[in-house]
């Protein structure tokens, strides 16, 4: 969820409500705590020894090393904590040759890859210690025609649907603009439109991908199945180089945003009625609850909701919502907009006045020198809940926001149901289809402070809710703590994920703490 400060009942504060910049997670792939011991690797002797300006002269795209002018933004994340790491270089591959060329480098010099294209992995594993880096924000193409798109795996969201809306279309997504749109898809991808139209990754009919060994596989229906079965969920990272995404569109109609807030008193009542009637709701309509807090009991009670239906239905729909919450909406925002507008609106950059400025600043791929967006402190968890919370799980969930110390601290509930469980469970490797609720819990605190109060927060929140939830987690909400991993992210999914991965990276090439 968005950390993204609320101004009253504004576009700003519906963009602070919705899944943006903390729901994609990062287009894949390596870590600084991986254990040498788990390949053959050597990473650090041979970063040292390897030939960068070869690797340079060999890549139609840019190599950015330590030292380089574009250095000190080429290796960062979107999320400040991992400024720590230091790779060993970047390589913004410019084509399939260069990708091939990379991975064959990184092979020869025992070195590990780390993949990226928005660089928002919850874990920081799209970059690490002495990795090389494979960025894809150079192959970010996006075409369109009738009812598919081909987007190339570099694009960032915000790219993608502007692309899109221009053809009336567009695919279900999340609502950061600077996400890469092949790390949402690859872990499922959810958004606003989500329960019309399905996560992102049920609207792929196609991947390609470049495997550790140079060669390019093509992944759809009939062609490698299993391995295209696997990419809808367990994608980031395992299996290869995404280099292009073919999806089915969907309409682009004219939208309805509402944005709900209640005093703090009556945060138990908007819980019981809104986790009874947000995942009860027809499929246009999508909405989340926010509880947000910081220290000193500032906490706040809010609720988002979007429609693809008319302004009349989703009207009704809040007003019932009102009437189960006991009490009208102390403030209440309601309206029609345009399909682009609002993704606009949610990504945060419906104030800006081009559109190069909803982006981060640089001049590196997939960056804009006159980006205006700004990076952000955060750690995160998830829980998927099977169930409404009973009374003494909101009371639990209350307690909880109460107890902020540092920083700031939030736990919002996305609707799920409609068009993403009517999914069966083992049709792609994105089994979290039989939930009512998908929640999210953030710490955020100031960039260059240790953020250790906050955290702790984070820690003892989601502890506290784990008697209540399902066990089971968002793969795109990467949570490094996590011991059972594997059931929590794929489920009765993990060992026909296991047979994919043996078949297709049996070297084990591209791993990470919670590769498979």
């Amino acid at each position: 969820m968005e950390r993204r400060t609320f101004v009253g009942g504004t576009a700003a504060t519906l963009a602070a409500l919705t899944t943006a910049c903390k729901a994609g997670g990062g287009s894949a792939a390596a870590s600084p705590s991986v254990s040498a011991s788990r390949t053959s690797f050597r990473s650090a002797s041979s970063a040292a020894a390897a030939n960068w300006a070869a690797l340079a002269r060999d890549l139609d795209g840019l190599l950015v090393r330590p030292g380089d002018a574009d250095w000190p933004a080429a290796r960062q994340l979107y999320n400040t904590r991992f400024d720590a790491l230091k790779p060993a270089a970047v390589a913004y591959v410019a084509n399939t040759d260069d990708i091939r060329t990379t991975l064959s480098y990184a092979r020869a010099h025992s070195l590990h890859v780390a993949i990226r294209n928005g660089g928002h992995s919850y874990a920081g594993w799209s970059s690490g210690n002495n990795r090389l880096i494979i960025d894809v924000s150079k192959l970010n193409r996006v075409r369109a025609s009738g009812t598919s798109a081909v987007v190339g795996a570099g694009a960032k969201l915000i790219d993608v649907y502007r692309a899109l809306a221009a053809k009336g279309v567009t695919i279900p997504a999340g609502s950061c603009p600077t996400v890469g749109v092949s790390g949402l898809t690859l872990g499922g991808g959810h958004g606003v439109v989500s329960r019309a139209y399905g996560l992102t990754c049920d609207s792929l009919t196609q991947a390609t991908l470049i495997t550790a060994d140079g060669k390019q596989l093509t992944a759809n229906a009939t062609d490698h199945k299993d391995l295209f079965w696997a990419l809808r969920g367990a994608g980031n990272g395992n299996f290869g180089v995404v280099t292009e995404l073919q999806f089915r569109t969907h309409p682009a109609p004219q939208a309805v945003t509402a944005y709900l807030s209640w005093p703090w008193s009556r945060a138990a009542a908007v819980m019981k009625a809104w986790q009874g009637w947000g995942p009860s709701q027809p499929d246009e309509i999508w909405s989340s609850l926010h509880l947000a807090g910081a220290p000193g009991g500032h906490a706040t009670v809010s609720v988002a909701a979007f429609s693809v239906g008319t302004y009349g239905e989703l009207k009704n729909a809040v007003d019932r919502l009102a009437d189960k919450v006991g009490a009208p909406a102390s403030s209440v925002s309601l309206r029609r907009r345009g399909y682009e507008e609002a993704m606009e609106i949610y990504a945060g950059c419906s104030s800006f006045s081009t559109d190069a400025q909803c982006h981060l600043p640089g001049a590196t791929p997939g960056r804009s020198r006159q980006g205006a967006l700004g990076r952000e402190t955060y750690a995160a968890r998830s829980d998927f809940f099977d169930r409404s919370l009973s009374p003494a799980g909101i009371q639990t969930l209350l307690k909880q926001m109460n107890a902020i110390r540092g920083g700031t601290g939030s736990i919002a509930f996305t609707a799920l149901g409609g068009a993403v469980n009517r999914v069966s469970p083992t049709a792609t490797a994105f089994v979290h289809r039989r939930s009512r609720m998908l929640a999210q819990y953030i710490a955020a605190w100031q960039a260059g402070t240790s953020g250790s109060t906050a955290q702790s927060w984070l820690t003892t929140a989601h502890n506290a809710m784990k008697p209540y939830a399902s066990g089971a987690a968002y793969q795109n909400y990467t949570d490094p703590t996590l011991t059972n991993w594997r059931t929590a992210y794929y489920g009765d999914a993990a060992a026909r994920l296991a047979t994919v991965k043996k078949q297709y990276d049996p070297s084990r090439f591209f791993s990470y703490p919670q590769a498979l």
